[in-house]
């Protein structure tokens, strides 16, 4: 069952409001950012949060900003590709929130400025068949891998339903193995992502105890840079999310289009495009409106920061809370609805 989580505070509810009231599409909003033109190494990923990214260098809507960007095909090996952010090869790719966290915990200095998608089905865990609830896992053995977004997706499901992490015997096991693994009949679960998660419901008629379309915002996923990026060029930074926001409204407008762009770039369908992005919910300005402002459950970026530290403390990857308002940045979100607002009257 879907739990719903509310915004109480009614000043958050005074700018959603305000922002509905002058929503309109701004196509011509990035020519009003300053720009340096050096150029802007920006990671491409087969994932549905960025397909934007893809989709507007195809429309050449980066170079009309004034962006000098470079995509780099981080396909192969997505989780190397990350550190090649920390390391400044990349200057901007695609991070979930715990990510960004893991990270900045050991040292890096990563911001997230967009909110790009929210994890609605992607990830999931799969049991035997005679396992029929969460709680029927304490005491088994589970697939995970360990102090990672997925065991961090684990914990937070079990203590929800009157668990503790401790109540079940974790088995490091990488996302991608899941399947494979599941298939052998060791383990009683398993915790993954798509497509690996279907090829794993499909062995041995493994039944799907959750996934993360009943937690709306336990796994956010965003366009990161580096602090130092940011503060060098920020007029780079600001006409990048406006070229975002231009193609979210595209892809929400023009959906076949959109889609069949991306099923070109990698070869697959159009159906198959749309049916990932079904499971990893792309979101919009009015969405990161919310998602950026203060609260204290999933439906805040900020909220599911203190879920993700208070994980990471546990086990031990982080020395101390980290402080949301150092890497949730919402500067440039809030200067974009500004522009549509102005644009508005």
């Amino acid at each position: 069952m879907i739990k719903k989580f509310l915004i109480t505070s009614t000043a958050l509810l005074l700018v959603i409001i305000i922002a509905m009231l002058t929503w309109q599409s701004a196509p011509e909003i990035e020519n009003q950012a300053e720009t340096t033109g050096l150029p802007m190494k920006v990671a491409r990923y087969y994932w549905p949060g960025m397909y934007w990214v893809e989709i507007a260098d195809k429309k050449g809507w980066f170079k009309e900003a004034g962006l000098n960007v470079e995509l780099i095909d981080t396909n192969p090996d997505y989780y190397g590709s990350l550190q090649d952010v920390v390391n400044g090869k990349i200057n901007s790719h695609g991070f979930s929130l715990f990510d960004v966290m893991s990270f900045n915990a050991v040292g890096a200095d990563l911001v997230m400025v967009i909110n790009c998608d929210n994890s609605s089905g992607a990830e999931a865990i799969v049991a035997k068949p005679a396992i029929t609830a969460i709680t029927d896992l304490k005491g088994k053995t589970i697939g995970v891998d360990i102090e990672s977004y997925t065991e961090y997706i684990l914990d937070t499901v079990l203590k929800r339903n009157g668990l503790i992490p401790a109540d079940v015997n974790k088995i490091q096991l990488a996302g991608e193995q899941a399947a494979e693994e599941f298939s052998k009949g060791r383990l009683d679960a398993v915790v993954t992502w798509e497509p690996v998660v279907s090829e794993a419901v499909k062995q041995q008629h493994g039944r799907k105890l959750f996934d993360t379309s009943e937690i709306p915002g336990i796994s956010p996923n965003g366009q990161v840079f580096r602090r130092s990026f940011i503060e060098q060029r920020p007029g780079d930074v600001q006409a990048y999310v406006n070229v975002w926001h231009r193609t979210t409204l595209f892809i929400k407008e023009n959906p076949k289009e959109a889609f069949a762009i991306i099923a070109g770039i990698y070869k697959v369908t159009t159906d198959e495009v749309q049916d990932f992005a079904r499971l990893d919910q792309i979101l919009d300005l009015r969405d990161n409106i919310t998602s950026f402002s203060y609260g204290a459950g999933f439906e805040s970026m900020h909220g599911t920061a203190r879920y993700i530290d208070n994980f990471l403390i546990d086990k031990g990857v982080s020395k101390g809370h980290l402080d949301s308002t150092k890497f949730i940045d919402a500067t440039f979100i809030r200067s974009l609805m500004h522009s549509v607002q102005q644009e508005a009257r």
